[in-house]
């Protein structure tokens, strides 16, 4: 007799057929085009670095407070050093319709703002310029569109410039690349921004000094990677149970078919607290086969480490901390921000905005629009920025206002900008007579005890209840 069951063998049991894997297939549109048209190769492909972005838990919050903070506040217009309405009146107005129309679809913070996204997933953003006559338009170009040669041509570059007052005019020798574009089975071509010749222009903004950029993050992409997988674990673990690998061995007999289907469903909620019944049938036992054998299961564990219910925790907030730290932005600009208070808030935001999002505003706006874009339409004496946002210390201002009022040194006219601010509108100063804007702070607080008010009010309340008065006499003047 044939002792051997065919119910042995190996079972899968508490494994799902589907896990939320984290690989991604990404296909090169320009593999075949390297080498017939002499493009480089980028070592990190675009495409491959958007799917990494969407894959991280921290990436998109990074890249979003960057988008918020340096275009969140605006753009506007200034005159360089030494300029006003009376010199350079006409290079303003054409920089303000400039900066109205560059892209009828949308607004300037909206197409920095995708630049920016362009940089931070991928290293690389792309501005085309075009020229139709007039004023040129500007686009973005999505970085896994395009490519470029290796800088093959020397040109002469002719650059214009303010200096000391007066425009200048230099030239300077430069070998330049060309950019292709691919969409579908088409290949457009550009020319770098200031080369000579026909056709469009393409800006390329990156992040460091190689062919192409590289992302912020791309030193912390294992760790990226690692806390996907470890997320993923988690998921694959609570979706399927706390099952353990095991052996399960029936000892002179064979598990019932009942029994081995209930262990293959074994998994997943449906196993929460239930029971798990087994039926174990027994070999005959001698040759008549009256009897059956003596039957026993044994549970062998595979490994004995238990799993928690939560793995990996500290692994993902350091390489979260890691990403962010790349990235130089703290906790609470990514909505991490239990042990922050108001004083270490508004400290963190003091240091980001010196040392990341200011130099962030200043780089990009030089790169497309003051040293290329600008000049090129005739616009030397006037600059576009980006706005920043007003942060301050309260003790400090607080202190420097009760220094001010005490001695003096502050006039009703420099209320004028707070009270501006603070209460959202404009007053018109020629309402008032001559002099009086000029008389000081101090010689009007006497006029608050008159009205029954306490004189040791706080400097910031006094300077409120001025500025409340001089736009209440203002909308008197004018019949409001």
């Amino acid at each position: 007799m044939d002792l051997m069951s065919n119910a042995t063998g190996w079972y899968p049991i508490g494994k799902s057929q589907g896990t939320g894997g984290s690989k991604q297939l990404v296909t090169d549109q320009f593999e075949q085009d390297y080498d017939e048209h002499k493009l480089i190769r980028p070592t990190l492909d675009p495409l491959a670095c958007v799917q990494v972005v969407k894959q991280s838990n921290i990436i998109p919050q990074c890249v979003e407070a960057y988008k918020t903070n340096v275009t969140g506040f605006g753009y506007t217009l200034e005159y360089m050093p030494g300029e006003s309405d009376k010199t350079a009146k006409v290079e303003w107005d054409i920089a303000d319709r400039f900066m109205q129309t560059a892209n009828l679809e949308e607004s300037i913070e909206q197409l920095l703002g995708q630049l920016i996204e362009d940089l931070e997933h991928c290293g690389n953003a792309y501005v085309e310029v075009a020229w139709g006559g007039g004023l040129p338009a500007v686009y973005r170009i999505p970085p896994e569109y395009m490519r470029c040669t290796a800088p093959l041509e020397l040109v002469d570059m002719k650059y214009k410039r303010l200096v000391q007052g007066r425009i200048e005019e230099f030239t300077q020798s430069k070998w330049v690349r060309r950019y292709a574009q691919k969409r579908g089975t088409n290949i457009t071509w550009f020319r770098e921004f200031g080369a000579p010749g026909e056709g469009n222009e393409v800006i390329h903004l990156q992040l460091g000094n190689g062919t192409y950029g590289e992302p912020r993050w791309s030193g912390n992409s294992p760790g990226i990677v690692g806390s996907r997988k470890a997320e993923e674990l988690n998921f694959d673990y609570f979706d399927n149970g706390r099952m353990l690998a095991m052996i399960l061995t029936v000892m002179n007999g064979e598990l019932a078919p009942q029994s081995i289907e209930a262990l293959k469903g074994a998994k997943g909620k449906k196993s929460q607290g239930g029971i798990l019944y087994l039926e174990v049938q027994g070999y005959d036992k001698g040759m008549l086969g009256d009897e059956k054998e003596k039957t026993s299961i044994k549970l062998d564990k595979l490994n004995d480490l238990l799993q928690q219910d939560a793995l990996f925790i500290e692994y993902n907030r350091e390489k979260r901390k890691e990403t962010r730290s790349a990235f130089r932005v703290p906790p609470i600009l990514t909505g991490e921000s239990d042990d922050y208070n108001r004083a270490t808030s508004d400290n963190a935001r003091r240091i980001v905005e010196e040392q990341v999002f200011q130099p962030y505003r200043k780089w990009i706006m030089d790169e497309i629009f003051n040293k290329r874009l600008l000049p090129a339409i005739s616009v030397y004496r006037v600059k576009a920025i980006l706005r920043s946002p007003k942060i301050s210390d309260p003790d400090e201002r607080k202190a420097m206002l009760d220094y001010l009022a005490d001695r003096g040194i502050l006039i009703v006219r420099d209320l004028i900008p707070i009270a501006e601010e603070v209460l959202g509108t404009v007053i018109d100063e020629s309402r008032y007579p001559d002099g009086y804007l000029d008389t000081p702070i101090i010689q009007l607080m006497p006029s608050q005890a008159s009205l029954g008010q306490s004189t040791d009010t706080e400097p910031e309340e006094k300077l409120a209840a001025i500025a409340k008065r001089l736009l209440r006499e203002t909308r008197e003047r004018q019949h409001v």
